[in-house]
């Protein structure tokens, strides 16, 4: 009798459900919005360091690895010939990436999600180019025109599909200014999207 007791219903469940997930959600709109806050400030100030392109995004993908395995996601890599070095802010840059494979991962249900970067010309300088691919439910039309505004969310997600604040985009592309970069994306509905971030390999300062 005790056992039985203690077991919950399906209305009970569904409400405990509920309330950890609109935790969950006030949590993370919490900390987006105290890093907006942070990214706007006249203090910010981004910690330069040299890094080893290959052996940093291979650190970036073995972290987001595990939660790929679990919807049965092949990650993969696509690293160009030349071992580039490059002048950054680490931290800063893994939390855009990681963000970026967050919401790959996230929206795709089958087949797999590609890291990779090659040197490019950016801004009239040797640069690199980060670009995450997958293979997921893309964006559609009307909301690629609003991605990187505050707060905004595909209209075209279904009730079961998760939704995030609204803000982890804009924060990426916010960081990416910082670090002297630029964010692009494309998408197809149904088809998929692929993100571009360009970076100069190495910081001009006045």
């Amino acid at each position: 009798m005790a056992a039985q007791a203690n077991k919950l219903d399906e209305p009970t469940k569904a409400h405990i459900t509920t309330v950890i997930q609109q935790s969950d959600y006030l949590h993370n709109l919490i900390n987006d919005l105290l890093e907006m806050a942070e990214l706007e400030s006249d203090t910010f100030e981004p910690e330069f360091e040299l890094l080893e392109i290959p052996h940093f995004l291979t650190e970036v993908k073995d972290m987001i690895l595990p939660t790929a395995m679990e919807k049965g996601l092949v990650l993969t890599t696509d690293f160009a010939s030349a071992n580039l070095l490059m002048q950054t802010d680490k931290v800063r840059l893994q939390h855009s990436l990681l963000n970026i494979l967050t919401n790959a991962i996230k929206f795709t249900e089958r087949g797999s999600i590609l890291i990779g970067y090659k040197a490019v010309y950016f801004r009239r300088r040797l640069g690199i180019e980060i670009f995450i691919r997958d293979t997921g439910r893309g964006m559609s039309a009307e909301f690629q025109k609003r991605r990187f505004q505050e707060f905004t969310r595909d209209d075209d997600l279904s009730e079961k599909e998760p939704r995030g604040t609204g803000l982890g985009l804009v924060i990426v592309k916010r960081m990416i200014e910082k670090l002297g970069g630029e964010i692009t994306f494309e998408s197809e509905s149904k088809e998929g999207s692929e993100f571009f971030i360009r970076l100069p390999l190495r910081v001009i300062t006045d």
